[in-house]
């Protein structure tokens, strides 16, 4: 009866542990879906921004030839405004998609199964790691950019300003679009990166729970 109860024991252990293993390669897989998802969101909102860059130029020059006095400026009304207040919404969205980021990489480095493609999962992690600290820099950067620029724009509108405030903010407003070419570079790398990884670990994952299947 005794060698019984051990046997049955055994298998039941054996059972317990395959569906751990189960539930972790589950689990991994749900989160490197979740950051998939996510690096297309960075994406999406680093573009976003991008784009409404773009369109700054465009509006300030509207702006200095509709209205010569530069009230719209002045009482924050001109449309550069709100050019500066959508590249903000899209920066907030960008910092919440890098922390859900972060999250996930500490999920991933919860996972110690030896059910798990350890080595991929750990060159995941690390991409992520090295990409999420580049997304504080560039936020923590762009977070500057757009409080002078509207600091700029207001201080234009005022009586006092001179052809002096034009083209000093002009000059700093292009070393800060140096500095965000330059991140966004190391940035695209980067994803590019994550991209792999996350590709090669979804990939093992997923034939690994083919086969316990």
């Amino acid at each position: 009866m005794k060698k019984r109860y051990l046997a049955t024991n055994l298998f039941a252990v054996s059972l317990f542990l395959t569906a751990c293993g189960n539930d972790d390669v589950a689990e991994a897989l749900e989160s490197t879906t979740s950051v998939k998802t996510q690096e297309e969101q960075i994406v999406s909102d680093l573009n976003a921004i991008t784009e409404q860059e773009k369109n700054l130029q465009g509006t300030f020059e509207t702006t200095l030839s509709e209205d010569e006095s530069l009230s719209t400026l002045a009482d924050g009304t001109s449309a550069v405004f709100e050019n500066v207040d959508a590249r903000s919404t899209s920066l907030s969205e960008l910092k919440e998609t890098t922390t859900a980021m972060k999250e996930e990489q500490t999920l991933l480095d919860e996972k110690m199964s030896d059910e798990l493609p350890q080595d991929e999962l750990d060159q995941l992690t690390t991409n992520i790691e090295t990409l999420t600290a580049s997304l504080d820099e560039y936020v923590t950067h762009y977070e500057t950019v757009l409080e002078e620029q509207k600091t700029y724009f207001t201080e234009l509108g005022k009586e006092e300003a001179t052809y002096d405030t034009l083209t000093e903010g002009m000059e700093t407003i292009n070393e800060h679009d140096t500095k965000t070419k330059e991140l966004l570079l190391q940035l695209d790398k980067e994803l590019v990166e994550v991209q792999n990884s996350q590709t090669a670990t979804t990939e093992s994952l997923n034939k690994l729970n083919d086969s316990s299947k």
